[in-house]
C-alpha cells in the first residue's frame, strides 16, 4: 500500500504515468518479486516488450498470491488469540487484518461472532450482562469500545487494589469491573 500513496503524493497517475509508476514501483520491492519484476518487466530480453501498471500488478498478483496465502489468512483469523498485554484493540486489529488479507472479505457478523469468541469470558459476559449489548444488534465496533472501557476499568482497579492502602489493612472491598458508555439513542 506504500507504493499507492507514494504514487499519489507524487501526482502519478493516468495512463500516460504508466512508465514512471512502474519505475517507482521498482523501488518498493525487493527479494524474489524484484527480481520477477527485473526479468519480466525491465529486461532487455523480456517475452513482453510494454507493460502498463495495471498489468505488473496483475502480474505480481497471479506470481506471488495463491490460494495459501489466502487460506493462510483464514486460518490465522480463525486463531487469533487475545492476549492481555497486548490489549483488546491489537485483537481487534489483527482480526480485521486477517480479514483484509482473504479473498473474500468476511461479513461483519462473522467477525463480531469472532472478536467475542476470542475474548476473555468475563469480559464477553460484562459486555453482554452489564451494558446491554447483543451480538445480533451491536456493531464489532460498538463491541470493541465497551471492551476497551473494560479493560482500562480493570487495569484501573488493579492499580488501586495494589496501590491503596486499604489494601494492606484488609479493609478494602472487592472492585467491581464493569463499563459505562451512553448509548448512542440516548444521546440523540
Amino acid at each position: 500500500m506504500d507504493v499507492c500513496y507514494h504514487l499519489a503524493a507524487c501526482c502519478y497517475g493516468g495512463d500516460d504515468m504508466d512508465q514512471e509508476c512502474i519505475f517507482v514501483l521498482h523501488e518498493f520491492m525487493d527479494g524474489e518479486a524484484r527480481n520477477w519484476f527485473c526479468r519480466h518487466v525491465l529486461h532487455t530480453n523480456r517475452d513482453k516488450l510494454y507493460w502498463t501498471f495495471k498489468e505488473v500488478l496483475i502480474g505480481l498478483y497471479n506470481r506471488f498470491v495463491n490460494a495459501v496465502t489466502m487460506q493462510e489468512a483464514h486460518e490465522a483469523f480463525r486463531t487469533a488469540v487475545y492476549d492481555a498485554q497486548m490489549g483488546i484493540q491489537t485483537f481487534y486489529d489483527d482480526l480485521v487484518g486477517h480479514a483484509q488479507n482473504m479473498a473474500v472479505y468476511l461479513d461483519e457478523f462473522t467477525i463480531r461472532e469472532t472478536f467475542l469468541d476470542g475474548i476473555p469470558a468475563e469480559m464477553c459476559h460484562t459486555l453482554i450482562r452489564n451494558d446491554n449489548l447483543l451480538l445480533e444488534v451491536n456493531t464489532v465496533t460498538e463491541f470493541l469500545a465497551y471492551a476497551i472501557c473494560y479493560e482500562q476499568s480493570a487495569r484501573t482497579a488493579t492499580h488501586y487494589d495494589q496501590h491503596s492502602s486499604h489494601c494492606t489493612t484488609g479493609q478494602r472491598q472487592p472492585v467491581k469491573v464493569g463499563t459505562f458508555l451512553v448509548k448512542r439513542s440516548k444521546m440523540e
